[in-house]
């Protein structure tokens, strides 16, 4: 638990502790396609009425680009009771070779419509990486949870070793000893209906922006800046494929 609580506050205090503006968020989904996604394994994956739709079948959607620290932003909803898919962070583009054809080298935070059982909504799934440690609030998601047909929202943030989840704004989960630091974004196809209407994701600002300052160290005496994996270079480029801005280039405009 003290583990825990250093990794949470690390995390608070790197937000806090950023003077540069924070660039625009990318959207990984532009709402009309599924440009800069990769369909695997045949799955049953569909665009329409601007919101993306998973149609049952298995497999999953991967992301074209690799990310590594990160908040992802999601809105998502459940059209049937208990569906089930899952959102995958971190992870590699292989998958296992079997009828269901998911990744065998990441983390997946469950996005099946249960809240309680083995491994309810907003908790973390091992996909293939290494050991990591895990701890949920399941009083947290049964106040957070809503009903069927409302949309929720999802915030993963990944920063070196540590993982956060929140679902609509409250914290649920929180691992520690994330060893896989780059990877790629993906949603499972577990039979499941569901509709997403917005992926957004926000770069660490230390990585795309000069004079970031983050001292937060971790139980290893470490910050967040120790596992950085893309430099400024790959997430600017990252930034300006997406749509969006560097801190640099948001300051020259007066923004």
């Amino acid at each position: 638990m003290y583990k825990l609580m250093i990794a949470s506050i690390a995390v608070t205090l790197f937000a806090a502790c950023t003077t540069i503006e924070t660039p625009k968020n990318m959207a990984l989904f532009n709402g009309t396609s599924l440009d800069n996604w990769v369909v695997e394994n045949d799955g049953q994956f569909l665009v329409e009425d601007g919101v993306l739709k998973v149609n049952r079948g298995t497999g999953w959607l991967r992301s074209a680009d690799v990310f590594s620290d990160f908040t992802l932003l999601m809105e998502f909803r459940f059209l049937e009771a208990e569906a089930n898919s899952g959102i995958f962070v971190r992870t590699g583009p292989t998958s296992n070779d079997d009828e269901n054809g998911w990744p065998n080298n990441g983390y997946q935070v469950q996005c099946m419509d249960i809240i309680t059982g083995r491994a309810p909504l907003a908790t973390l799934i091992p996909y293939g990486a290494p050991p990591f440690d895990p701890e949920s609030d399941l009083d947290a998601l049964a106040k957070a949870y809503k009903p069927l047909g409302q949309w929720h929202t999802y915030e993963i943030t990944c920063i070196g070793e540590t993982m956060v989840v929140k679902l609509n704004g409250a914290q649920i989960t929180m691992a520690t000893s994330i060893k896989n630091l780059k990877g790629h974004i993906g949603i499972q196809g577990e039979h499941g209906l569901l509709e997403f209407r917005k992926i957004d994701l926000k770069p660490m600002p230390q990585l795309i922006a000069e004079g970031a300052d983050v001292d937060a160290k971790d139980v290893n005496g470490k910050t967040p800046l120790d596992t950085v994996v893309l430099n400024k270079k790959e997430t600017a480029d990252l930034l300006r494929k997406h749509g969006g801005k560097t801190g640099e280039e948001l300051k020259a405009e007066g923004k």
